[in-house]
């Protein structure tokens, strides 16, 4: 596999509104503690009202397409690449292209929904478009706003939860930039109820809400058999990719999905991965969905340096799992 692609400015933005961790065990009635012990996140951002998605995606490509020093009437094809989904019909990228303005009008424009993979997902679905000559410039947005869906009686997972939003411009390279690029997306459908969001679609529709139905309409997740699984079915994945690329994992920069303190912890013991390796900061703003894994990058680009080769790695409700190493 080639790389037909170089990112060439990311951008990210984090609402000005702040949730400590401390604030959360005051307000839900937990032990002194417990909030960052178990979710490892100290520190998590919340949208102002009336602050959308949308408006979040908009900061952070504006941020992405001034470090690239590319203006916005060369991108060509603009994805979002969320979970949190604005309305129905249309999708994200409609909207979004609206709100960048005119410069952005008749681009190509369409979401990639893969959960928390979402923007490993769509920079695969771009290097495929650009080996085929289909477009020039690509501007790939994930925003996120979960706290408007999280259970709080269930603290283990909405403690979790942060917003925010990340970008990143991405330019075809006339000549592969790596030629040993992997990637490999692996869905495993019987663990699809260990987490998910049963409401809001045709199985349960909005119309059938209910105060007993409430719980459904909100985000669910099996943490500990999650870890079990990822546990189980993520190293062979990341050994796959290394022997398709010819690469050593001690020789790589990996950026994982911003999940959990303890998922992150689990991944460098069952990897061995070095920690001045592994690029996270989930403590500084939560875990920000499919934003997570871009926001990670653009705050550890300039550490990691251009020219190194990267491992994005997660894993997704489905339950899905994805590798994707390239070069930087």
């Amino acid at each position: 596999m080639q790389q037909h692609f170089r990112i060439a400015g990311t951008g990210g933005y984090l609402p000005a509104r702040r949730i400590t961790a401390a604030e959360l065990d005051t307000r839900l009635g937990l032990a002194p503690g417990w909030t960052l012990r178990h979710t490892g996140v100290a520190v998590r951002h919340q949208s102002a009202p009336g602050e959308t998605a949308t408006a979040m995606g908009v900061r952070a490509a504006h941020d992405a397409l001034a470090a690239a020093n590319v203006r916005l009437a060369e991108v060509d094809l603009i994805i979002d690449a969320s979970t949190c989904q604005q309305q129905p019909i249309p999708g994200n990228a409609p909207l979004l292209q609206q709100a960048l303005g005119p410069a952005a009008r008749g681009s190509a424009a369409f979401d990639v929904h893969a959960s928390c993979l979402s923007f490993v997902v769509a920079l695969a679905t771009v290097n495929a478009f650009f080996a085929a000559g289909q477009y020039r410039c690509a501007l790939i947005v994930s925003a996120e706003t979960p706290l408007n869906g999280v259970d709080w009686s269930d603290p283990a997972s909405a403690c979790l939860m942060g917003e925010g939003a990340a970008a990143a411009v991405l330019v075809r390279s006339p000549a592969p930039v790596d030629p040993g690029m992997a990637y490999r997306y692996e869905t495993f459908g019987e663990l699809a109820g260990l987490c998910g969001v049963d409401g809001g679609g045709h199985r349960l529709t909005p119309f059938e809400f209910t105060m007993e139905t409430a719980a459904r309409f909100r985000f669910h997740m099996d943490g500990p058999k999650l870890h079990r699984a990822a546990s189980r079915l993520l190293p062979p994945l990341v050994q796959r990719v290394l022997r398709e690329a010819a690469a050593r994992l001690a020789d790589l920069h990996i950026v994982p999905h911003q999940a959990s303190g303890p998922a992150v912890e689990l991944l460098a013991r069952r990897l061995g991965v070095a920690r001045d390796r592994l690029h996270s900061s989930l403590a500084e703003h939560g875990n920000l969905v499919a934003a997570g894994i871009p926001f990670a990058l653009h705050r550890a680009r300039e550490k990691i340096g251009a020219g190194s080769r990267t491992l994005l790695l997660g894993t997704a409700a489905g339950y899905s799992q994805a590798a994707l190493l390239f070069t930087l």
